[in-house]
């Protein structure tokens, strides 16, 4: 999530939490908008702090994506796929031989 949709997520919810809070706690208007007005305004800061934080610990440059090594790993997994694919093929002709006689081999019998 990008730190502006964080920080906008937090400033609604701090505006409709605020809401809820004015009218449960006041009956005048200008003490709803009020307390609408600071619980919005603790939340929206929350927010910047939160992300300042997140920004400030986390370590992005550790995370390398080793781009050979990937594809060095990707190759021998395909030629791998290759070789069984051929085991598998050169299998599958010779049971469909040995199939194939053993109907020629009933045929004669059945004569």
């Amino acid at each position: 999530m990008r730190e502006e949709n964080f920080i906008a997520f937090w400033l609604v919810f701090g505006f409709f939490v605020g809401l809820l809070i004015g009218f449960m706690s006041q009956t005048g208007a200008f003490d709803i908008l009020s307390v609408v007005a600071v619980t919005t305004l603790f939340f929206y800061l929350m927010a910047h702090v939160s992300v300042a934080l997140f920004v400030r610990f986390m370590e992005f440059d550790k995370v390398h994506f080793e781009k050979e090594a990937y594809d060095r790993k990707l190759d021998y997994f395909y030629n791998q796929l290759l070789q069984r694919e051929r085991e598998v093929d050169t299998e599958r002709v010779a049971f469909a031989e040995n199939e194939k006689g053993t109907r020629m081999r009933r045929e004669e019998r059945k004569r």
